[in-house]
């Protein structure tokens, strides 16, 4: 059954472990065809991690090798510590570690409805750790995944009394090792993943409490470079750049290209060469608006000197609104619409010109006058186009 999550004042003081750790349906263990005939986790009823650490290496490499992507997100409870410490302060029958196990059993429960609502053709969720969750799954695109993780973390932190946060990565059959003799392999390379996305989670979390931010984020690295390092990622491995309105955790990877130094984001490069704006933000909390341009389909930004002993760099990335695509005033779509004429056919770095010069008129004479200007030269502009 599921946990009924009463509080712990509800039962005895004599059977302090009533119903505080549930029992589980070992039927609706959270997996599909990977993971099959696993024991489940006494206090959480997900996958116990020694069948999971025993059997996911080998249905990765099939998922791999028949040319599948994979996601791999792995879930940290943030201030687990406080919050035991907290019940064990506050509540004379509820001793801390029993609180703990509360969390942990709720978040089990969380997950494994969570997860039996996903469409994953394959993949199963486990745990990780004292208070992590593990979940790898066939997925068709670094996107969906993207969204089902936040999902999972949003449904997390309505029902937990402390917010979870997540690292993912997405593997792709490109990030198989060359050398994949015997079976041996297939257990490293699992556990190089397990400790890329662990080692995302960690970083972020320390720049997060360094700079005293709210914890729920999800941060999203990638697989270790495979020889040779200079090959093209799958771009279904990769996300988009974020818009404006949203804020992406990401571990950059510091990379050299020729005299250049740089860092390689986990999203898809932008389109033409003037490349796309980005603010972001460093572990330091300094924040600075650079240009992403893309190398070889993927976004990269400029780096101050790559160094051996730095595997990533934690960042918030977040898109700049272009000036040139503000929307047009009122006023002056009026002034267009009367003319017949195409806005957008004026090149996008004169638009943004005229835009600055009408929204900062002083007075409304002077804007009637610029605008007025600027249809004419809009008029000349499209009569001179063959």
């Amino acid at each position: 059954m599921e946990p009924t999550f009463d509080t712990c004042d509800e039962h005895s003081a004599r059977d302090p472990l009533a119903r505080s750790v549930p029992f589980f349906d070992s039927a609706r263990l959270p997996l599909r065809t990977w993971c099959e005939g696993s024991r489940e986790d006494a206090v959480t009823g997900l996958v116990a991690f020694p069948d999971f650490h025993s059997n996911v290496p080998r249905a990765l490499a099939s998922a791999l090798g028949a040319g599948n992507l994979v996601g791999l997100a792995i879930g940290d409870v943030d201030g687990l510590k406080d919050h035991v410490e907290k019940a064990n302060a506050t509540s004379a029958d509820c001793y801390g570690h029993l609180a703990g196990n509360k969390v942990m059993a709720r978040l089990g429960a969380v997950t494994r409805t969570w997860f039996h609502r996903q469409p994953f053709t394959a993949g199963c969720a486990a745990t990780f750790g004292g208070d992590e969750v593990i979940v790898a799954a066939v997925v068709p695109d670094a996107p969906s995944f993207h969204r089902a993780v936040a999902e999972l973390r949003d449904r997390l932190a309505a029902e937990l009394p402390v917010l979870v946060s997540f690292a993912l990565a997405l593997v792709s059959p490109a990030d198989l090792p060359q050398d994949r003799e015997g079976s041996a392999w297939k257990h490293a390379f699992t556990d190089g993943l397990l400790s890329t996305v662990d080692r995302c989670l960690f970083t972020h979390k320390a720049a997060r409490r360094a700079r005293g931010g709210e914890g729920g984020i999800i941060a999203v690295t990638q697989p270790p470079p495979n020889p040779p390092g200079d090959r093209e990622r799958d771009p279904h491995a990769l996300l988009p750049l974020p818009g404006s309105d949203e804020v992406l955790h990401v571990l950059a990877r510091p990379a050299r290209v020729g005299t250049r130094d740089m860092l390689l984001l986990p999203c898809t490069g932008p389109a033409g060469l003037r490349g796309r704006r980005l603010r972001v933000t460093h572990p330091t909390g300094t924040a600075r608006t650079v240009a992403a341009v893309a190398l070889r389909g993927q976004a990269a930004i400029p780096y101050a000197s790559v160094r051996d002993d730095v595997l990533g760099v934690p960042l918030a990335v977040q898109g700049v609104r272009d000036p040139s695509a503000r929307s047009v005033p009122d006023d002056l779509a009026e002034a267009l619409a009367l003319a017949l004429l195409d806005w957008t056919v004026l090149p996008a770095p004169e638009q943004a010109q005229a835009l600055h010069l009408i929204t900062e008129a002083s007075s409304p004479g002077i804007r009637t006058a610029r605008i007025t200007a600027v249809v004419d030269a809009l008029s000349a502009h499209t009569r001179s186009r063959p």
